[in-house]
């Protein structure tokens, strides 16, 4: 237990000073139907509910149509923790300047603003 909150506090520090989440990994040749269906899984099993709901119906509603360069964005931006993605989302905190100049986080911000206060769903998957 403390080994965890040694290790997440030592995430916390070094997001603050790069601005950079969890590190990638790198996919090389990855096709594009491939790259959509681990995004989409990674989308729908973040662990918080609130997360999972936002990036599950964003995926479910734009996934289809994003370019390769969104993709790598989009994977760049899941390296995340999940309540950074959310918070920055719903504009509670700001984002990294690296994360505001997406174009695929500003879809994903345009539709974390155009969700209501009902009832959400985990869609179906295709």
């Amino acid at each position: 237990m403390f080994l965890q909150a040694v290790r997440r506090l030592s995430l916390q520090r070094r997001m603050l000073t790069t601005g950079v989440g969890l590190e990638r990994k790198e996919r090389g040749g990855e096709d594009l139907s491939t790259m959509r269906r681990r995004l989409l899984y990674q989308m729908r099993k973040r662990g918080i509910l609130e997360t999972d709901l936002l990036l599950s119906t964003f995926a479910s509603e734009h996934l289809a149509e994003l370019e390769r360069g969104e993709l790598v964005d989009l994977d760049s931006l899941l390296s995340n923790i999940d309540w950074d993605i959310f918070y920055w989302a719903t504009n509670k905190t700001p984002a990294p300047a690296s994360v505001q100049s997406m174009s695929v986080f500003q879809k994903l911000r345009d539709h974390a603003n155009k969700q209501g206060s009902g009832i959400v769903r985990m869609p179906d998957l295709p």
